[in-house]
């Protein structure tokens, strides 16, 4: 995610399963904020587009002014990311887990 979070001819598939950029594009709405600036500004789909996601959810700021996030903010937005992810398959598909 580094090395592609500028290269928008990346697809999110490289990274993300079907299921994990449907989840990704109904988190996007609460990681944006009210401004133009604080908008993705990458299309759904490519891998930008989901690392900005990623790193919004580790604390980065968002603005494309500030320094790009680095490794321990999108390690934490994807630690985010797979807790929210796995709220998101139980709520979506029912998933029950027993021992």
């Amino acid at each position: 995610m580094v090395e592609g979070r500028e290269n928008t001819q990346l697809s999110a598939a490289l990274t993300f399963c079907q299921q994990q950029q449907q989840c990704l594009s109904q988190i996007q709405s609460s990681v944006e904020g009210n401004s133009q600036k604080l908008q993705n500004p990458y299309s759904q789909g490519c891998l930008p587009w989901a690392t900005w996601i990623v790193a919004r959810l580790g604390g980065w700021s968002g603005y494309l002014s500030q320094k790009p996030p680095g490794m321990p903010t999108l390690v934490r937005g994807f630690r985010q990311f797979e807790s929210l992810f796995f709220g998101w398959k139980l709520a979506t598909y029912g998933l029950v887990y027993t021992r």
